[in-house]
């Protein structure tokens, strides 16, 4: 049968707090990462007041995706590339 001695839970507590100290770094870890991505991200533009200087080009996009609309025969274009005339 076990028994229950001191150095058993003393080892238990040792586990216990370090991975509570792990989950509590990677947290940290991550909150960091979201900043970092925030911080690069399109509101680094608003921060420092600069905007597109040409309303044609837009801002490229910092996670690569493409808006894409539906055209006048169906097909789906790059929202920067469609002719606006229609």
């Amino acid at each position: 049968m076990l028994g229950f001695s001191l150095s058993k839970l003393m080892v238990l507590a040792a586990i216990l707090g370090a991975v509570w100290y792990g989950f509590k770094l990677i947290g940290r870890l991550d909150a960091a990462r979201k900043r970092k991505v925030d911080s690069t991200g399109r509101g680094d533009q608003a921060r420092t007041g600069q905007g597109r200087s040409d309303s044609s080009q837009p801002a490229p996009r910092p996670d690569g995706v493409v808006d894409l609309i539906q055209d006048e025969t169906g097909a789906y274009v790059a929202k920067e590339k469609r002719d606006d005339r229609i």
